[in-house]
């Protein structure tokens, strides 16, 4: 008669390859499908941003970018918007720089959170821009900070650091101070513009951090805020 035994547990199943790759393929064609709407987006932003010097297809432009902006749905689309934005206010013509400037406000308008990481470059643009001859697109320049400071210079009108706002009062104040050093006049009163600008937009005036980092851009100019 054969001996009892205790049976052996039967071994775990090997995953199973097909549902592995599948689950790649998924992914892939994922990543793939981003990247195109990522490049299908692109292209329909330039191909706007190309009607904007152009009387005729201007307002239509306007629109587009404005539903486009939006419309926005990922941090990715603010970054690709952001960056064509830069090079069309590089544009020769005013008309186009002017419009650009007023676009990147409006985005960041729409899209604060997204847009906040990015503050440092957008402010430096801005002020950047100040060097163009044409005082449309100075003035251009001098309401995106009005619009930036109503949306990041938030205080309680009160001394102190504001809850260390007083760093993000120095990505305004510290270039703007630095342009009021430029030889060229039209840079240094659109800069004079700009903070005088950024003052009366901040909402609820954070006056403690206004004077401190106005303290710390001493070496290049002086300015007082009651």
């Amino acid at each position: 008669m054969a001996s009892g035994g205790t049976k052996s547990s039967k071994p775990a199943k090997p995953p199973n390859p097909s549902s592995t790759s599948q689950s790649s393929v998924r992914s892939t064609s994922s990543s793939v499908s981003t990247h195109l709407a990522m490049v299908e987006l692109k292209q329909r932003i330039l191909t706007s941003l190309s009607k904007l010097s152009d009387r005729d297809t201007h307002q239509i432009a306007v629109d587009d970018l404005h539903n486009l902006i939006q419309n926005l749905s990922t941090d990715s689309g603010v970054s690709i918007l952001l960056n064509c934005l830069y090079e069309a206010s590089s544009d020769p013509k005013p008309l186009v720089k002017k419009e650009s400037l007023r676009l990147l406000a409006l985005l960041c308008t729409s899209h604060p959170d997204s847009t906040s990481s990015h503050l440092t470059k957008i402010i430096s643009h801005i002020v950047r821009r100040l060097k163009d001859s044409d005082t449309g697109v100075r003035d251009a320049c001098r309401d995106a900070i009005g619009t930036l400071s109503s949306l990041y210079l938030k205080g309680d009108g009160g001394g102190g650091d504001n809850g260390g706002l007083g760093s993000v009062v120095s990505l305004f104040v510290k270039p703007l101070f630095e342009a009021m050093i430029e030889q060229n006049k039209g840079v240094q009163s659109g800069a004079a513009m700009c903070l005088a600008k950024m003052v009366e937009c901040a909402s609820d005036p954070p006056v403690g951090a206004f004077r401190s980092s106005a303290r710390g851009s001493a070496n290049c100019s002086t300015i007082r805020i009651s």
